[in-house]
């Protein structure tokens, strides 16, 4: 037991000495990255907190303080993805007219077979589905093989650049495709950009396929915050432009509570479509569900409701699909 102790108290110190260098992401780029982990910091610290109070003859000491007060920080940024955004679980409609399915499929840009990826999206049944990390063979595979969707548009890159969108051969909705192309959030950026706009029984919705840079080194973890930076003004331009509702999906290479993405959130109004459906880890695919982080989001503009959001099974990538169910209230 003495040995469980010593490993569980080596871990929880590291997950305290993270926590409080989390608080200061802007104090150094590596502060940034470990403020992803917050779930896994939680999990350690409960697990360290469980094993003192039942080895312990003193429960109420400085370690459990500590413990306590760290777990508290990380629970703080973690609780509100089970908060509905108004406070009310959304029911699901009967009306399936009235809402709009959309999957996203990170594909991996470094393996060519998507043949995995391709049986598991022509079981789905969606409205939307967006490709990103598409390459130029890869692509090829999906057209042939995705006998259930045509092709709209795509820009194939062999590094992860790529991008595709494809929608049902059988119309089950009155959508429209009104106009698509491609932009960069900011404008210098080479990472391409699906911007789609369709008419669905008389509304008119903005679509948006985003990636962002892979935080990695200092100079990318700064880009990223510009790329967040500008889909902030860039979002709250498209919802002052007319009467649209406004849908952004993709791999934003960011967590929850990661602060850019936080800013994010709250410069630009859109709603998170987590909020109300916990964690739903989406990378790395490789690992065990709690050793997983969700990064690829869904959000949308509050004329908008989530009512479906599920993350589904291994495509041979190491993101897993993301699927969700928006009412046009």
């Amino acid at each position: 037991m003495w040995l469980i102790k010593f490993w569980t108290n080596v871990l929880a110190g590291l997950a305290i000495i993270a926590t409080t260098f989390s608080l200061a992401v802007r104090v150094w780029w590596v502060f940034a990255l470990i403020e992803h982990l917050r779930v896994q910091y939680s999990l350690v610290l409960v697990i360290a907190l469980f094993v003192s109070v039942f080895t312990s003859r003193q429960r109420f000491n400085i370690w459990n303080v500590l413990c306590s007060i760290a777990l508290l920080i990380n629970l703080i940024f973690i609780f509100p993805l089970f908060i509905p955004p108004n406070g009310i679980s959304a029911q699901a409609s009967n009306a399936p007219e009235q809402t709009i399915r959309v999957i996203h499929a990170t594909l991996d840009s470094k393996k060519p077979d998507v043949s995995k990826a391709i049986k598991y999206l022509n079981k789905q049944e969606t409205d939307i589905l967006f490709l990103l990390e598409v390459t130029p063979q890869s692509l090829v595979q999906l057209r042939k093989g995705l006998t259930n969707y045509r092709l709209i548009a795509a820009q194939p890159k062999y590094i992860s650049h790529g991008i595709a969108w494809f929608v049902p051969r059988k119309e089950t909705k009155p959508i429209q495709v009104n106009r698509f192309g491609f932009i960069s959030l900011p404008s210098d950026n080479n990472r391409p950009l699906l911007k789609a706009t369709i008419s669905y029984d008389g509304r008119k919705i903005v679509l948006l396929c985003f990636h962002t840079i892979s935080p990695q080194y200092a100079e990318a973890v700064a880009y990223q915050r510009i790329e967040l930076n500008a889909l902030a003004d860039w979002s709250q331009r498209t919802l002052k432009n007319g009467n649209q509702d406004l849908i952004v999906i993709g791999d934003f290479n960011s967590t929850p509570w990661y602060s850019p993405f936080r800013q994010l959130i709250s410069k630009s109004g859109l709603i998170n479509s987590q909020r109300g459906f916990g964690i739903q880890t989406t990378w790395n695919s490789a690992l065990p569900p709690l050793f997983r982080i969700p990064i690829d989001h869904c959000l949308h503009s509050k004329s908008l409701t989530t009512i479906k959001r599920f993350v589904g099974s291994d495509i041979g990538s190491d993101h897993l699909p993301l699927f969700v169910e928006l009412r046009l209230d």
